[in-house]
């Protein structure tokens, strides 16, 4: 079973974990930056939904109700803290939060293409599909609240 796995996803893990520990040192972001980062997160996550299970209500209508929910509800408690200008910057500290995320994101579309490649019945049920749409709304609201809070400390700074 494990011989049938591709070899780019560990590659794809490997780049992550090294992009998640950079992010858990201190920098120097540029506020846009951050939000070309969240628009990708939200593009990639909403076209592994819809290529998983197609652009149907139940799928689309949980991944964009997670998606809010996690932008909305998400901002106070996802906002890195101490944060500060430098001219047209922003001095972030570091922190694990992207990479838990990053690999949230790995991990469920692992888990999702695994199930698909063993033609697993789940795959099927209303409640799976909704659930796993969820969770990658919830993954991308979040990178997506981080970068709205860094842009809304940058204006008001």
């Amino acid at each position: 079973m494990t011989a049938s796995l591709p070899v780019w996803p560990f590659f794809l893990l490997a780049g992550l974990v090294m992009l998640g520990y950079r992010q858990s040192r201190d920098r120097v972001v540029q506020p846009g930056t951050l939000a070309k980062v969240a628009l990708v997160m939200l593009a990639l996550s909403l076209y592994g939904v819809t290529a998983a299970f197609g652009a149907h209500m139940v799928p689309v209508l949980a991944w964009a109700v997670a998606f809010a929910a996690a932008v909305f509800f998400g901002g106070p408690l996802l906002a890195p803290r101490g944060l500060a200008k430098e001219g047209a910057a922003v001095r972030m500290p570091g922190s694990w939060v992207p990479m838990g995320l990053m690999l949230g994101i790995f991990m469920t579309k692992f888990g999702l293409g695994f199930a698909t490649g063993m033609g697993a019945h789940v795959l099927q049920e209303v409640w799976f599909v909704a659930a796993v749409s969820a969770v990658l709304g919830l993954f991308s609201g979040a990178f997506a609240a981080r970068a709205t809070a860094v842009h809304r400390f940058f204006r008001a700074a």
